[in-house]
């Protein structure tokens, strides 16, 4: 079995940071009406505190084009988490046109989605995170509602795939159990007020996390 790996998203702070060392991806959210919204500026100095090997990760909804790729030159990304309606068509122009950038797409499942349909979002993707679908008045992520995992129970992906909503220490054996995800991507589940990370829920969580992959 790979090790499992985890993205932790939206940290604002250098404790948590320092606190998710041993997470795989970081990622900073640049979603204004987030609460985990980040300016460029602080996040341009929380970068100093990543680990040499961890993978930085912008999170943007419908963002502007040169928006887009202005934050992930400053910052020097590694990936971009798009969680709008971008269409193919300005997931193509931004992989060709920012140096070096991977793309995530968020997927909402719900019960009526067809996943046969969402592989059309591999060819120029180079991850899928499945989240819980939200409505449109809800935040795009970052809610704490998991989906009925069994839906991805047989799923194969050409790429490494994420799985996000609603993971926490108590549900995740029953998350990996049901879909064998290869990473994880956390957020609430590791904050003590929203839009705020917990150091030590995210040492706890990361423990347990090297319990599962010492013991696989």
């Amino acid at each position: 079995m790979k090790k499992l790996k985890v993205k932790i998203c939206g940290v604002k702070t250098k404790h948590s940071i320092v606190a998710s060392k041993n997470a795989d991806f970081l990622g900073f959210v640049f979603y204004p009406k987030s609460p985990r919204f980040i300016k460029i500026e602080k996040a341009k100095y929380l970068v100093n505190y990543f680990q040499p090997n961890q993978k930085k990760v912008g999170l943007f909804v419908d963002s502007d084009i040169n928006v887009i790729k202005y934050i992930s030159e400053e910052l020097k990304l590694d990936y971009i988490q798009l969680h709008g309606k971008e269409n193919l068509d300005k997931i193509s122009y931004l992989k060709n046109n920012i140096n070096n950038i991977k793309i995530i797409k968020s997927i909402g499942i719900d019960l009526n989605v067809n996943l046969e349909k969402l592989r059309r979002y591999e060819a120029v993707c180079d991850m899928i995170l499945f989240d819980t679908k939200y409505n449109e008045n809800a935040m795009p992520g970052g809610n704490g509602f998991s989906f009925d995992w069994s839906i991805l129970k047989n799923i194969k992906m050409k790429n490494e795939w994420m799985l996000a909503g609603g993971i926490n220490e108590k549900n995740i054996k029953l998350a990996l159990k049901k879909t064998k995800a290869p990473i994880l991507d956390l957020s609430s589940s590791l904050e003590y007020k929203k839009g705020y990370k917990s150091p030590s829920k995210i040492k706890r969580f990361m423990k347990l996390i090297r319990a599962i992959n010492n013991y696989a």
